[in-house]
């Protein structure tokens, strides 16, 4: 079974998007749970080119591969997460803040969330800030999770928390951030509430937020 993730792993990191599909329906076939392959297989490739990119051994283009084959992966165990899924806990609203496109780290948080019953409105890469305020008014979350890779971006993740305070909401929601460019530094600089140093703690605290 170590040698399926390892395959999973491999198959992010080298670009196979025609190849992690086979890998994923194997590992299954074998009896790997969804929520074991993410853990064993996808967070491990996805924290390793994220490694990748800080050491400049990848670059943009590689991650943004490295992440399309991250989603071929999630599309197939998606549906079955979700029909395991534990009892409905909350909404979360997911983004990659405005000025960045990555979205590794946020697909895969979004996925880990929709396993652990959460209802994720996930909206996507380079999001501005009045999309975020309009999401929460809509589905009335109560927990934000933002993903940072680029530091130019945080220019978006400053107007972003400025638009929520301006529109009456900080104070009703949990910021969480997560992403390359991001520390327990960033939380504190930018108003934010949390860090999540990889997907695993991310979900971790949105879970403790709505036991609380």
């Amino acid at each position: 079974m170590a040698d399926q993730f390892e395959l999973i792993k491999k198959s992010i990191i080298e670009f196979e998007t025609d190849k992690i599909e086979d890998y994923i329906k194997k590992a299954l076939k074998s009896g790997a749970a969804p929520t074991e392959i993410i853990e064993k297989g996808i967070r491990p490739g996805a924290e390793l080119a994220g490694e990748k990119f800080d050491k400049n051994e990848f670059y943009l283009p590689e991650l943004v591969m490295a992440g399309e084959v991250i989603k071929k992966g999630i599309t197939v165990l998606e549906p079955l997460l979700i029909k395991e899924k534990s009892a409905y806990k909350g909404t979360v609203i997911a983004a990659t803040v405005q000025g960045d496109l990555h979205d590794i780290g946020k697909d895969l948080v979004s996925v880990m969330l929709k396993g652990n019953g959460f209802k994720v409105i996930d909206l996507g890469v380079d999001v501005p800030p009045e999309k975020v305020v309009k999401a929460v008014k809509e589905n009335n979350a109560k927990i934000i999770c933002l993903s940072i890779l680029l530091t130019p971006a945080y220019d978006g993740l400053s107007a972003t928390i400025k638009a929520l305070e301006e529109n009456g909401l900080r104070k009703k929601v949990k910021i969480v951030l997560g992403g390359a460019a991001v520390s327990s530094e960033t939380v504190k600089r930018y108003g934010a509430d949390y860090y999540g140093r990889d997907a695993n703690e991310a979900v971790e605290i949105c879970k403790r937020l709505v036991s609380a």
